[in-house]
């Protein structure tokens, strides 16, 4: 029973637990065993039906699944208890007759001291800017560019027309999240670039001094230092029956945008590995540069006098990683969201495919790491089963056997093709400095064969 549980093999787990669940000695664990499982397969009647007969011994996951049924019948208006903690006491501007414009998005931005906020139609996010910041001085573009990436999944009204009269700023700008990633795509972009760093401004289960490391590092090495900018706009989707989290692809550099004009940026990029470019979800080849997101955002942005930049789009997870090693800059970084500014978790999916390709230390059995190896499909699939490869696992997921057929050795190496997206401005010198860093796919490219799902 345990044992299933722990793999993520809840309808086995399940059938072992109902064996023992008349037995005094096994009934507290085979009970919490069975409910558990049954939330993870999305029993959810059956969890409030069972907490109900169990004398309400599980009232968080009822609690939890009550909230999950209310999403399923289309009632948004159910929140579960620890959204309803952070809806509590939002924070809240002086000007509180400021309120939600649905049909004029610049007007629903104003700034207080150095923060600025946005209401939106459940309240107001904010970001803690640099003293010397304007909104005043901020192109309107750019405000409705900010309202398009927090809102869209949810208020059409938030699409705007552009005027398109901003011009191209000088500066390149990166989203800077101190992942692997994000730290590769710094080191090919040009050394003028500036890093953005969006800090959650409020209590989480991400902790920021594995970032804080690199970015005191980086803030000692580099001329320009790495703006911090500190924002609660993440809560943005818990009213929409989602977890805290990033609206849209694109939400994790907007505080770059609204700084736009204060440090005259003209193209802004993200750290989207191969995974999840010329890769949809990891695991089937597409055309990135011919699919409508790709086509919308650039448009959408160049109308904004902001550039889209991917510069590790023909780069995958583990050439960021070879990126970072051949740097010398691994010492200071951490993609593990929960480390404590010296090392990782060790537990967690980070671990098992960013830190441990490195030579770091992880619990291969840890049952997040069990979970998600055995989820179908395997999220971020080719990278996770190169990772299996070149750690030598590959026995240790047997179930994987028929996709690890492959040698992945060419998974390090970068996508020719994918310079042609880069912004002309600094295609040549981004260019450049991947070559120093990676050797380039053999032709025919085995890129192009990947759908390990036959999707």
């Amino acid at each position: 029973m345990r044992r299933a549980y722990n793999l993520g093999q809840w309808e086995i787990a399940k059938q072992h637990a109902k064996l023992l669940l008349t037995k005094p000695n096994e009934m507290k664990l085979s009970r919490s065993v069975y409910i558990r499982s049954c939330w993870h397969l999305n029993s959810f009647e059956e969890v409030v039906n069972l907490n109900a007969k169990w004398n309400n011994g599980f009232e968080e996951l009822a609690e939890r699944s009550r909230y999950k049924l209310a999403q399923i019948e289309g009632n948004m208006g159910v929140f579960d208890s620890k959204i309803q903690r952070l809806h509590g006491k939002p924070p809240r501007p002086y000007r509180t007759k400021c309120q939600w414009n649905k049909s004029d998005m610049v007007s629903n931005f104003f700034q207080e001291g150095s923060r600025v906020w946005m209401a939106h139609p459940n309240g107001w996010s904010y970001w803690d800017m640099p003293v010397a910041y304007s909104l005043e001085n901020t192109h309107p573009d750019l405000l409705r560019l900010v309202a398009e990436i927090l809102l869209k999944p949810w208020k059409a009204s938030a699409i705007e027309p552009f005027e398109a009269t901003r011009p191209l700023g000088k500066n390149p700008s990166l989203a800077f999240s101190a992942g692997t990633d994000s730290t590769a795509a710094s080191l090919v972009m040009p050394g003028h670039t500036i890093l953005g760093y969006h800090r959650r401004d409020f209590k989480s289960p991400i902790d920021h001094r594995n970032a804080d490391r690199l970015i005191d590092h980086l803030n000692c090495q580099r001329e320009n230092k790495v703006v911090d900018i500190a924002s609660n706009h993440e809560f943005i989707r818990t009213y929409y029956g989602l977890k805290v989290g990033f609206s849209t692809d694109f939400a994790s550099g907007v505080h770059l945008i609204l700084l736009a004009d204060h440090y005259d940026i003209g193209a802004l990029a993200f750290g989207t590995p191969l995974d999840n470019t010329w890769l949809a979800k990891g695991r089937r080849f597409r055309e990135f540069s011919e699919t409508q997101y790709f086509q919308y955002w650039s448009k959408r942005f160049h109308s904004a006098g902001i550039e889209l930049y991917f510069p590790i789009a023909g780069i995958s997870e583990a050439g960021a990683m070879k990126i970072c090693e051949k740097a010398s800059i691994t010492e200071f970084m951490n993609s593990c969201l929960r480390g404590n500014g010296l090392q990782g978790c060790g537990k967690c999916w980070k671990c098992f495919h960013k830190n441990g390709p490195l030579g770091r230390d992880f619990d291969f059995n840890s049952k997040e790491i069990q979970i998600f190896i055995n989820k179908t499909p395997l999220p971020t699939a080719t990278h996770a089963l190169w990772a299996l490869q070149c750690m030598d696992l590959a026995d240790q997921a047997p179930h994987l056997g028929h996709l690890l057929d492959i040698d992945f050795s060419w998974w390090t190496s970068y996508y020719p093709p994918a310079k042609e997206i880069l912004p002309a401005r600094w295609k040549e010198e981004t260019w450049n400095r991947i070559i120093q860093y990676l050797e380039p796919m053999a032709e025919p490219y085995l890129l192009h064969e990947i759908n390990h799902y036959n999707e």
